[in-house]
């Protein structure tokens, strides 16, 4: 039960990661405003870097993490259509608040929803939780 639980964490707290990963990626081009480039390249790095250690804590398990075309074509619509008429560096921040908004409260949900989570899954997951609250607060400069 415990195993379980734990793999419900780690793969949520990888999907959280993989799904910033791929939006900031899809935004930079998008992207004119040096400091705010460079601020979501940086936020970038450390994304991959949570998706690569909750990845390694699956592979523990014996699993490999699961890629779902789907939700990553979703993501890009729904960036493309968000930056049709507006790709001003507010805009774009505003994005990417909401963005690891939901990334915390999806954390949430998954912690709540595992509650015998094993000490690796919930300290990644509450570290990820802690990165995105900071980027919240780094963003709000861009606004």
């Amino acid at each position: 039960m415990q195993n379980r639980e734990e793999i419900n964490v780690l793969r949520e707290t990888r999907k959280n990661a993989a799904m910033a990963v791929n939006a900031i990626d899809t935004l930079m081009s998008k992207i004119y405003n040096q400091e705010f480039a460079y601020e979501l390249t940086a936020e970038r790095n450390r994304f991959r870097d949570f998706e690569r250690r909750a990845e390694a804590g699956l592979w523990e398990y014996g699993l490999l993490p699961r890629e779902s075309g789907l939700e990553k074509a979703m993501l890009w619509g729904s960036i493309q259509a968000n930056t049709m008429l507006n790709i001003s560096t507010p805009h774009v921040a505003d994005m990417m608040i909401q963005g690891n908004t939901r990334g915390i409260t999806e954390l949430l949900k998954a912690k709540h929803n595992n509650k015998a989570v094993g000490s690796y899954a919930n300290e990644l997951a509450e570290e990820l939780m802690d990165f995105e609250e900071e980027n919240i607060e780094r963003l709000k400069k861009f606004l």
